[in-house]
């Protein structure tokens, strides 16, 4: 038999050819990163990078992840372009091509690694759920940086994050919550989910290309927010968008919907058109509304109180139910978050007293704020337990859900809501409905391998959260 035809593919199986086929392009691939780089192409990749960090830092990390893209190709065996091309992915929620980049980096580094490439490969692993590479990452960065940078870097915090899933896996924890469904969740960004009227309608917040205006935020160039509907199609059994109804109170710049009362007849939204064409607002401000009994209209205005709306970012507003004494006197307490201390403490939770419709001084809550950053919280009706999250406080990494209890007029120290509800990425905007026997929760979202911010909800049928067996 002629030797060429021991190679002939009418001679081979699909698993051979596919073998055969592996093969080749493991060794081209080798060819290819192995292939000798010319020094002009050296210097390229080299002001490549340092343009992209400027990018990067600038704000603009999807320019500056194309231009790192633009480097590696330059010089595929510099481990900096991968190193600088995984970062900016990581930032872009494109998890599973920064772990690729930052393990070529690693390989390509060798002895040469630094601690930012450590650190990267830690934040990497540990936003995929890999604990044990994760943890063992930050332990190796620590040692290259040295303890006064390694602080800088939260290295510790990270590390007892690590622990702190580790023994919530230990404990076999389950989480609760399940994605809404995709007519709701996209590849865009969703958060902030709301429901009223016994659960069959829903509020939330995206940024979506079909925002009013179609304005890009310039700070991060995405799409500004807005405000979305959707009612529960109880003879389809699906969730489905009102595009149309919340067009008349959407501005062209940033629209959040904070909070709304169980018999939807009032609400809190946070507004900022100053990086918009409008410009009606100076920062990001607090607005409430009532709802108009005959037509469902909404009456929005901002609320009038020096304490509350500053020139700094006010938002993510909750409220307790009123609650009256004797004289028929009724109280209110309004939680929000701002960032007018934000050289010290960035954004923090503050709350402030309205009493027969007058507010009081909005003071700082203490005994929730950290060095870092609180947002999102959600006070029960009656005052007795607020949720928020926090990126500063022991848990399982980035933003967690904490609690705290009022008793004797006083709230509890936070206490993580723990891997029932947490995850190692953001988990904001929880909120609990104890008369559907349901919360809901935004977080990040792995759809075929694309994560985005999503809506999700936590069924409390057959399950109890953590506050609960206090």
């Amino acid at each position: 038999m002629p030797k060429n035809l021991l190679f002939c593919p009418m001679n081979l199986s699909i698993s051979s050819l596919l073998f055969l086929f592996l093969i080749i392009s493991s060794q081209n691939t080798l060819t290819a990163q192995t292939k000798k780089v010319s020094f002009i192409d050296k210097i390229v990749c080299k002001k490549l990078i340092g343009n992209g960090v400027e990018l990067f830092y600038a704000g603009r990390t999807s320019e500056a992840m194309f231009t790192f893209k633009r480097a590696k190709m330059k010089n595929p065996s510099s481990w900096k372009a991968n190193y600088h091309l995984a970062m900016s992915q990581f930032y872009l929620k494109s998890y599973l091509d920064a772990e690729e980049n930052i393990l070529h980096a690693r390989a390509l580094a060798g002895d040469k690694g630094d601690g930012e490439l450590y650190y990267m490969l830690g934040r990497i692993h540990h936003t995929l759920s890999n604990i044990d590479s994760a943890k063992s990452s930050y332990l190796k960065a620590k040692e290259l940086f040295g303890k006064r940078i390694a602080k800088d870097y939260d290295l510790d915090i990270l590390i007892e994050q690590c622990d702190f899933v580790r023994k919530e896996k230990e404990s076999g924890v389950v989480n609760l919550r399940k994605p809404f469904p995709r007519s709701i969740n996209s590849k865009y960004e969703e958060y902030g989910a709301i429901l009223v009227y016994g659960g069959k309608r829903l509020y939330f917040t995206a940024r979506q290309p079909e925002t009013t205006g179609n304005n890009m935020n310039p700070d991060d160039q995405k799409f500004f927010e807005d405000i979305y509907m959707a009612e529960w199609n109880e003879k389809r059994k699906r969730w489905e968008v009102q595009t149309d109804k919340m067009e008349d109170y959407n501005t062209e710049g940033f629209d959040a919907l904070n909070f709304m009362s169980r018999n939807a007849t009032y609400g809190l939204i946070t507004i900022n058109t100053s990086a918009s064409t409008e410009k009606t607002t100076t920062s990001s401000e607090l607005y409430e509304f009532e709802v108009d009994e005959e037509d469902s209209s909404w009456y929005i205005d901002p609320i009038k109180n020096e304490t509350i709306n500053t020139s700094y970012f006010e938002g993510a507003a909750t409220i307790t139910d009123s609650l009256f004494d004797e004289d028929e006197s009724y109280t209110q307490t309004l939680y929000f978050v701002t960032d007018r201390k934000g050289d010290k403490s960035l954004t923090d939770i503050y709350s402030i007293q309205r009493i027969d419709d007058r507010w009081g001084i909005a003071k700082p809550e203490e005994i929730m704020n950290t060095l870092g950053r609180e947002t999102t919280p959600f006070v029960t009706g009656d005052g007795k337990y607020i949720f928020f999250s926090s990126d500063a406080l022991p848990g399982m990494g980035g933003y967690d859900v904490y609690y705290c209890e009022k008793n004797n007029g006083s709230w509890s120290k936070p206490r993580n809501m723990g891997a029932a509800v947490n995850t190692v990425n953001d988990d904001t905007h929880f909120q609990y409905y104890p008369e559907l026997k349901k919360a809901v929760i935004s977080g990040i979202n792995n759809f075929d391998g694309y994560f985005s911010y999503d809506v999700f909800e936590i069924d409390l049928e057959d399950n109890k959260l953590p506050f609960l067996d206090d």
